[in-house]
Order: C-alpha cells, then sequence, then structure tokens
C-alpha cells in the first residue's frame, strides 16, 4: 500500500452574519468539494490576518466586512484517499454591511457560490469538517 502524503493548511475564516443570518460559501474543489463552508482561505505571503480575511470574504462572497472580532483557532486532521492533512482555521466572528451584493456565481477559485441560511436550515447543510466544528456551538 502506497504511504499517503502529509500536507497542511493554515487560514483565516469567518462565521459571517448578517442580522440572525449566515453566509456560508459551497467547496469549489477539493476533498470536500460539494460541502458548505465558512468564508475564507490561507494567508498570502505579507498578509495580515485581517488583510486576508477581508480579500476572502470579498472574493467568495462579494461581501465587505463591517466588524470582525476574533473567536477562536481550531484545528482538525482529515484522512483522505491519498492524503493526510491537518487544517488548522483562525476563525473570526464576523458581520457583513449588507447582504444585498452576494455573489451567489463561483469565484473562480475554491468557491461555488455564496448562499445566506437561517440556523434551522444550517441543520439539514453537508458541512466541511472545519464548518461543523465551529458551527456546532451557534
Amino acid at each position: 500500500m502506497a504511504k499517503k502524503e502529509h500536507s497542511h493548511r493554515f487560514g483565516v475564516y469567518a462565521v459571517l452574519k448578517h442580522k440572525d443570518k449566515f453566509i456560508l460559501i459551497k467547496k469549489g474543489k477539493g476533498p470536500f468539494k460539494g460541502r458548505w463552508d465558512l468564508p475564507g482561505g490561507k494567508i498570502n505571503f505579507g498578509e495580515t490576518p485581517k488583510q486576508t480575511l477581508k480579500r476572502e470574504l470579498l472574493e467568495e462572497t462579494g461581501l465587505k466586512l463591517a466588524s470582525y472580532k476574533l473567536l477562536c483557532v481550531e484545528a482538525y486532521t482529515f484522512k483522505g484517499n491519498k492524503e493526510v492533512f491537518h487544517h488548522t482555521g483562525v476563525i473570526f466572528n464576523a458581520k457583513a454591511k449588507e447582504i444585498k451584493g452576494i455573489k451567489r456565481k463561483p469565484d473562480g477559485n475554491d468557491s461555488y457560490g455564496a448562499e445566506v441560511f437561517t440556523k434551522k436550515e444550517m441543520r439539514g447543510l453537508k458541512l466541511t469538517p472545519l464548518a461543523k466544528k465551529v458551527l456546532k456551538d451557534f
């Protein structure tokens, strides 16, 4: 049996809310393609977590950040068919200025688009492990 490749992913993510609703993105690639996830992603060289958060939210959801506060740091290990990866996420509790301009179409990178959900609607969604772990307390 071939040895699985090990990798580590580190990023900044948001529990993004507008009023009493949550904004999630549908994963466009990777082992969780098609599942719903927290908007966010990796920190580019030279970026601060705040810059990453603003950039990723705009890219994936089309929304501008109104406020944010550090919520937690979460991690999990996933064993896929060809790889084992450890994912660490710095999670911010964030609010969008408005949701009128939400990007529901693919961003050409990692998102098939964003959508707005109530807490009750989220219970029936297939979430990524990171989203499931973070959103269980909401």
